[in-house]
């Protein structure tokens, strides 16, 4: 191979292929046919276990064959092929190198649950021209055939195949050199994406698309819609970089640029109609992009002109480093559910303001503050940021306490119990007892009150006051005693209360008078008003058909408000990070299907504004610059159901459309949130998915008392759980985003988020029956 006459090009010229497999492999057997003879040898873990065999041969047949075993001690988790990787890079070579058939056969009849191996052959007679028809089958050709260049020069073979599509705005060019991938470009892509915009420009003032006054369409424009691969096989390429993803060799830049454009021009030449049909799409995307630029300049113009360019709804981390910043795309504003937009909100200046309300009155400049839970567990007062609409349209339930209040919100949404510790609203009980706000309008003739107007709280330091005279256990054990009665018999019924001291003989119970002499200086109004302010229940819980638009606030530090109702509820899960480098992100609703946009309205989308302006870059990926990535860890982190995996399918299509480099380079995540939660005795348990539940639920014992939850959204974990199942470091799952067969990631792209509907319904009729129903939310 190295003497210079083994093979015309090669695309592992490292050496060291064979010899890596050989020396991670258990065994290795080699079987080489030739000149009507076998030859055969057997390696060990490295080591030659036979010498190498020669036997005669009946048939003049030639070739190789290569079986190895990995090595377990190596591989000490396993190892398991995939099949769609392995199927996906054969087909791709097959394509590559028309004429050639590939036979790949799978005999892990285990695996296949099936008692036949799983074969496919690979064979394609019109190379790389039907690898562009499988790329575009899904989609609306612009011209039905499919422009071929073939030639040689210099000992480099060039092979080009190019289609313009109607119904696809960015373009899919791959480039191949010796057979393999070169995802970061090369000399071979800047050859050929020059000579499209010279020879096309060339013929548009030919054919006067453009006048002579007029400026040239931009390489961007001409490509647009275009599906294209170019394939050049090297003698001696120079790849740059280990991974050999980008081709180094200048003087094939020089070759593909002449060669392609003689033939291009040609042919154009002789095909009339499709030039026009190529110029005519390309002048669309140059005013296209005329528009866009212009609602570009006005984006631009407006970050200028406003105090900080980055979106306002961004919780930015506080280190400057991207390498070590992430920021997490989030699904609506708050992660932890939302109200209806006249809710009130009690207001420490006594005031109730709905949601609406103080929207309003911040858009104004005014500040609010509102009641919170300190982290000692006593009421305090602290500021209130960010009021917004997070999500039109919004499913809701309703809320009935026993004090009559009646509360509309998103089912996610958590409310605070008396111990502190949150649930989320649908899955509240009448046994559940919230955590109390309660007060009254208080004057100067109360004693110790010197303000008027101020709110007389029932806080536990309130009460802690009330009770300096006996342990506090006294207090509360009467207090909840008396709670119940009332709760029971609808009103504070003292006989009952002293029937029940009787009966279970408790001496920590208290007397009526008494609870009311040491506590309330035997004032029994304030004793009573204490009994009926101790906690709140739910009475029920009603889904409601009608959806709202729903509104929620920030309340930093500690990140709960009381209702004017009367309870505490949590704001927003955005407590679940490390501020030092992770950032949040919220997007609002659904963000733009881009594979059915121009430029313009892109441009002009509040969301992908906010999107690009966090990351610091520009929509398009000719505007990429690694260097202004703010982030280098970009992860999307939707909830576990339909919803969610619409909006993380709509963020990728814009990455990979628009931003394709952020992908290629490795930059995109996809957060992994826990399905289940397990929880046995003190003991609780993750599960990531049905499978790992299954195999936890198989460890405890048949009599084992257990519950499960089924996690649906990102709001019904506490900050703790989203900390450490999904953003700690040290504990969370992420899936890096990567293109593994670029020309099926392309057509999957166009069959989802595409105009058509006849693929997507295909697509739908195939898969359906495998999908498990338990994943979706209905």
């Amino acid at each position: 191979k190295f003497g210079g006459g083994g093979y015309k090009v090669s695309g592992g010229l490292h050496g060291v292929g064979i010899s890596v497999v050989n020396a991670l492999s258990e065994f290795v057997e080699v079987t080489v046919w030739r000149d009507k003879k076998v030859h055969l040898q057997r390696y060990e873990r490295g080591i030659p276990a036979t010498e190498l065999q020669a036997k005669p041969y009946k048939e003049a047949r030639t070739g190789t064959s290569v079986t190895f075993k990995p090595d377990t001690q190596i591989f000490s988790t396993g190892i398991e092929f995939d099949y769609i990787t392995l199927s996906g890079r054969l087909r791709e070579l097959a394509y590559l190198n028309a004429g050639v058939k590939i036979t790949f056969t799978d005999n892990r009849l285990d695996l296949l649950k099936s008692d036949t191996p799983k074969v496919e052959s690979y064979e394609y007679r019109g190379g790389i021209k039907e690898y562009i028809a499988y790329m575009n089958r899904e989609k609306q050709p612009l011209h039905e055939e499919i422009i071929y260049v073939q030639g040689e020069r210099s000992n480099v073979q060039v092979e080009v195949a190019l289609q313009w599509c109607t119904d696809a705005y960015t373009d899919n060019v791959l480039g191949f050199a010796n057979n393999i991938r070169t995802v970061d470009g090369g000399t071979h892509l800047e050859g050929l994406k020059a000579v499209l915009t010279r020879t096309l420009n060339a013929v548009a003032r030919k054919r006067n698309k453009i006048k002579d006054n007029e400026p040239n369409l931009s390489g961007e424009h001409v490509r647009e819609g275009l599906t294209g691969v170019i394939s050049v096989k090297v003698p001696e390429p120079e790849f740059e970089g280990q991974t050999k993803t980008k081709l180094g060799n200048t003087e094939v830049r020089g070759i593909v640029d002449s060669f392609v454009g003689e033939v291009l021009t040609e042919y154009l030449e002789f095909h009339p109609g499709v030039a026009d049909s190529v110029l005519d799409k390309a002048i669309q995307a140059f005013k296209a992009a005329e528009a866009a630029r212009h609602a570009r300049e006005l984006v631009r113009r407006k970050s200028v002109l406003e105090s900080s360019p980055l979106p306002g709804k961004l919780a930015d981390c506080s280190t400057r480093d991207p390498k070590e910043s992430e920021i997490y795309l989030v699904e609506g504003d708050s992660a932890g559910g939302c109200f209806d937009g006249d809710t009130l909100v009690a207001l420490a200046d006594g005031r109730s303001l709905s949601f609406k309300e103080i929207v309003a009155e911040q858009a104004m400049g005014k500040e609010h503050f509102c009641y919170t839970i300190l982290m000692n567990g006593t009421i305090g007062i602290e500021r209130i940021i960010n009021p917004r609409m997070t999500k039109a349209n919004a499913e809701v339930i309703k809320v009935t306490l026993d004090n009559g209040e009646t509360i509309i919100c998103t089912s996610d949404h958590r409310f605070m119990l008396r111990d502190g510790s949150y649930k989320s609203a649908a899955l509240l009980t009448p046994n559940d007892s919230l955590m109390p706000l309660y007060n009254k309008l208080s004057d100067t003739s109360e004693p110790g009150i010197t303000i008027n107007g101020y709110e007389m709280v029932w806080t536990p330091e309130f009460r802690a006051k009330r009770k300096v005279a006996l342990e506090q256990t006294y207090y509360r054990k009467t207090i909840a005693a008396l709670k119940q009665i009332e709760i029971e018999q609808g009103k504070l019924d003292l006989d009952a209360y002293q029937a029940y001291r009787l009966q279970i003989n408790d001496k920590s119970l208290l007397r009526f008078d008494t609870f009311c002499k040491r506590y309330f200086d035997s004032n029994q109004a304030l004793a009573t008003e204490a009994v009926a302010n101790y906690n709140h229940r739910v009475l029920s819980i009603e889904r409601l058909k009608e959806r709202v638009d729903v509104y929620d606030i920030e309340v930093p530090h500690t990140h709960n408000f009381a209702l004017a109702s009367g309870v505490f509820v949590h704001n927003s899960a955005k407590q679940g990070r490390d501020r030092r480098f992770q950032a949040i992100l919220p997007l609002r609703g659904k963000i733009l299907n881009i594979e059915k946009t121009d430029d313009a309205k892109i441009y002009k989308n509040t969301e992908i504004q906010s999107l690009i302006t966090a990351l610091g870059l520009g929509v398009k990926g000719e505007e990429f610059d690694a260097s202004q990535l703010r982030y280098h860890r970009i992860v999307i982190m939707t909830d576990a159901d339909v919803d969610g995996a619409h909006i993380r399918t709509l963020l990728l299509t814009f990455f990979y459309r628009y931003q394709r480099a952020l992908i290629e380079q490795g930059y995109i995540y996809i957060a992994c949130p826990p399905l289940y939660k397990v929880e046995r005795g003190r003991n609780h348990y993750y599960c990531y998915s049905d499978r790992e539940l299954q195999q936890r639920l198989a460890e405890f014992p048949d009599n084992a008392n257990y519950t499960i939850q089924r996690f649906k959204g990102l709001g019904e974990m506490m900050p703790e759980q989203l900390w450490t199942t999904t953003m700690n470091p040290e504990t969370r799952t992420f899936k890096q985003v990567e293109i593994e067969d670029a020309a099926e990631a392309d057509r999957i792209f166009t069959i989802l988020m595409g105009d058509r509907v006849a693929p997507r319904r295909e697509f739908i009729e195939t898969y359906g029956s495998k999908l498990n129903l338990t994943d979706l939310d209905i």
